[in-house]
């Protein structure tokens, strides 16, 4: 009889660990959507962010994200614009990341897998490209990557791009800004790297 209340209670000890490691995991598990930040629609006028003259676009803020060291934390800034959904003009769309107060030690850092970012930049590209090329460098600052569109009704050749801003922060080892994006021609329109890196750096960052 000793012996099977020593089982019972051993059994009870161990679900009642069971219900506190659980306990805990749920506890520590922030929801769902505590972890999904929408991004805010914003007027083009006010943005950080500038499209290439001609292009109209929606404008967003998104969340700021929070980084640093052992002494110091920097709040960063994103940014977007990009294609109407309902447009018949190439689809584009561009992303850009930079300091909220830029300084000695605060700065972005370069992708560490630019071309598998370039390949999921946006929804379009991951579904619609196809005939991948090769990534290859437009000047310093500049990466390219080309594709063209499924559907060749709206969109033809396109590419994605990294930019990355003049070096910053501790040691000039991040960035002033990081930014990805895509552009499409329209059916017939030419597209070389010539073109493609004079489109990006008509794009203008304002970095605070």
């Amino acid at each position: 009889m000793a012996c099977a209340l020593l089982i019972s209670c051993f059994r009870a000890a161990a679900l009642g660990l069971a219900a506190a490691v659980l306990a805990l995991a749920a506890l520590g598990a922030p929801p769902a959507r505590a972890q999904q930040e929408d991004w805010t629609k914003i007027d083009c006028a006010g943005s950080a962010i500038v499209p290439p003259p001609g292009f109209k676009a929606n404008c967003f803020e998104g969340p700021f994200t929070q980084t640093g060291g052992q002494n110091y934390a920097c709040r960063l800034s994103n940014v977007s614009f990009g294609f109407f959904a309902e447009g018949t003009e190439p689809r584009f769309y561009t992303r850009a990341r930079y300091p909220k107060k830029s300084g000695k030690v605060c700065a972005t850092i370069a992708f560490q897998e630019p071309v598998n970012a370039m390949q999921h930049v946006h929804k379009f590209v991951e579904n619609e490209a196809t005939n991948w090329s090769a990534m290859q460098p437009a000047g310093s600052d500049i990466s390219l990557m080309f594709f063209d569109a499924k559907n060749q009704k709206r969109d033809a050749k396109c590419f994605t791009f990294i930019k990355l801003g003049p070096p910053a922060g501790h040691a000039g080892q991040g960035r002033l800004f990081t930014m990805i994006g895509f552009f499409c021609k329209a059916p017939g329109q030419p597209l070389d790297a010539a073109t493609a890196a004079a489109l990006v750096n008509q794009i203008q960052v304002k970095t605070e």
